[in-house]
């Protein structure tokens, strides 16, 4: 009899061990999964014209992704009033980045130009639902880039090591592409175009065309902004992607005058790629 209760007891405690286990590891493996997230090191093992003395990032390129354009301006001979964009692709293979380098881009710019209108209808609508609907309709239109000029592109073999120590290695494929001034309004008319045409209600419509002059001037020519902000907002951006806002939280958030909580809010699963890289170029600094 002692022996089958001692059998039973060492049973009971068996599995209350594996359940504990069981729970810890649960836990556990959420903490690992943001951790991965989060926690990503990064190395850029090849790069185009390594072999001629080309450095891993170019002297222009960290300082274009913050919005200062005069290095590249003075190596390409670049006239001031040109409009200047870059963006990135991603892919496992360096053929894959290239051949999708150029919808990326397109990608790019409508994200640029759906923050910027959200920000601007933030302030403007006067209510919540208002708000949603535009989103909706933002999220829909898309870019064209007709008429734009392919300047030149430089890629990066990146390997990523996660906090459980996996890597995996990817190609960023930057592109830089110049317009005039003219091509880049027409750009931006007919993305807001076509977000208006998708609105129900009159009055929205004719707040939103009504944005227009904002929206161009804010995104036409790129402001610098300075390193720390610039981490700042990747390291926001990176949690947003993460954590999406609600339509709500990205209301509340437009209308805030804090830059880095106004990115977060911008930040969609479309940017994945652009995020990544520039984590990839900034991460040695």
């Amino acid at each position: 009899m002692k022996t089958l209760k001692l059998i039973m007891i060492i049973i009971v405690i068996a599995v209350l061990i594996s359940f504990t286990s069981c729970v810890t590891q649960t836990a556990s493996d959420r903490i690992s999964q943001i951790a991965e997230q989060t926690a990503y090191e990064y190395r850029i093992l090849d790069w185009k014209d390594r072999t001629i003395g080309e450095r891993a990032s170019p002297a222009w390129l960290h300082p274009a992704v913050r919005g200062n354009w005069s290095i590249f301006r003075r190596e390409w001979s670049i006239s001031n009033d040109k409009v200047l964009k870059i963006s990135v692709a991603r892919h496992a293979t360096l053929n894959g980045a290239q051949t999708i380098a150029d919808v990326q881009y397109a990608v790019r710019i409508a994200s640029q130009l759906r923050q910027s209108v959200l920000a601007n209808a933030a302030i403007s609508l006067g209510t919540a639902g208002e708000f949603d609907i535009v989103n909706n309709a933002a999220v829909q239109t898309q870019v064209s880039i007709a008429g734009q000029e392919r300047l030149t592109d430089f890629w990066q073999l990146v390997e990523t090591k996660s906090s459980r120590f996996r890597k995996t290695r990817s190609y960023n494929y930057w592109v830089v592409y110049a317009c005039d001034p003219a091509v880049w309004d027409q750009l931006v008319a007919k993305y807001i175009h076509d977000i208006v045409v998708r609105l129900p209600d009159a009055r929205t419509q004719q707040t939103i065309a009504g944005m227009f002059n904002n929206i161009n001037a804010e995104l036409k020519y790129e402001r610098e902004i300075s390193e720390a902000q610039f981490k700042a907002e990747l390291t926001a951006r990176q949690q947003a992607l993460m954590q999406p806002m609600s339509s709500p939280e990205m209301r509340t958030a437009f209308l805030s005058n804090d830059p880095v909580v106004r990115a977060a809010a911008g930040t969609s699963a479309a940017d994945t790629d652009y995020i990544a890289a520039l984590a990839a170029i900034s991460g040695g600094r």
